[in-house]
């Protein structure tokens, strides 16, 4: 089951949070640090632990993984011919860009890792579906049009993941529980600070979870706001009630099919080793003629 951080000596945790560099910005690090050190951490100190983990925060790690491992197998195969620009430190749409006589390829490296099972009411097969948010997309073509997600679809890899991160002790296996349960008032530079130190420290056992065999996919920001057209269905998030819900869903999701929707990454990769970046680009761009409804009233 891992650590529980409220059971640890309140100097360990302190210990844990300083030895991370997780200042007082993270009102949770504040409120413990300004406690009594007594043994065990007197609840009143934590904010209430909600009734669910952080999937946000723990999925930070399979997303590591994915973008780590993409560059260091994949990316780097293209050089020198392309320039590699990192963008991550940037917080935008894009992870990566590859470069070569003043045209860009914008990536943005995800990783699918969950099981879509309500997928055939999409008419999907679960284990042929992962999500792209629309939000994402949209805003993504508002900004950096050419952009293509490439997905690294393995749905074994969060249980993995879970495995080592629930195995860790001391203070990364402290502050794993502390920010698994705990958000609030700057945890998300927490949350990087310490995301960055488990990977200093087990990067290379976490890369070793990804697929020998490449296992990333590639669509275009564009493509997915055409499906989304296309079969609004395919986004539960709008509402729509005749996949047989019954119910609105929040969900924002565009689900698509890896087999007939997504690209294997090697192929875009032969592709801009043989003919450079342009043929890519104007598969992203490609248009056709079709009739589309235009009520005027």
């Amino acid at each position: 089951m891992g650590v529980d951080a409220r059971d640890a000596d309140p100097k360990d945790v302190i210990g844990a949070l300083d030895l991370v560099e997780i200042d007082d910005a993270w009102m949770v690090a504040a409120r413990l640090r300004g406690g009594p050190l007594e043994e065990g951490i007197p609840v009143s100190l934590l904010p209430d632990r909600g009734k669910k983990l952080n999937a946000a925060f723990r999925n930070q790690i399979v997303g590591r993984i994915a973008e780590r491992v993409f560059r260091l197998r994949h990316l780097s195969q293209l050089e020198p011919r392309y320039h590699i620009q990192p963008y991550q430190q940037q917080r935008e749409n894009r992870d990566y860009g590859v470069q070569a006589g003043g045209l860009e390829l914008p990536i943005n490296v995800k990783a699918a890792t969950t099981v879509f099972r309500n997928a055939a009411m999409f008419g999907l097969d679960p284990l042929d579906c992962i999500p792209i948010s629309s939000y994402k997309a949209l805003n993504a073509l508002a900004k950096v049009p050419d952009l293509v997600y490439v997905d690294l679809v393995d749905f074994t890899l969060r249980e993995k993941v879970d495995g080592i991160m629930e195995g860790l002790d001391g203070p990364l296996g402290i502050l794993w529980d502390l920010l698994s349960w705990y958000g609030g008032k700057g945890a998300k530079d927490a949350q990087d600070h310490y995301v960055d130190r488990v990977f200093a420290e087990h990067g290379p056992t976490l890369d070793a979870l990804a697929p020998g065999v490449t296992s990333f996919r590639v669509i275009s920001a564009r493509r997915v706001m055409a499906i989304l057209k296309a079969n609004p269905r395919r986004c539960p998030g709008l509402g729509v009630k005749a996949a047989g819900t019954g119910a609105f869903n929040a969900e924002v999701n565009v689900h698509v099919s890896v087999a007939q929707e997504t690209t294997p990454w090697d192929d875009v990769a032969e592709m801009l080793s043989l003919s450079g970046i342009q043929p890519v680009l104007e598969m992203i761009r490609c248009t056709e003629l079709r009739e589309e409804p235009a009520p005027r009233l």
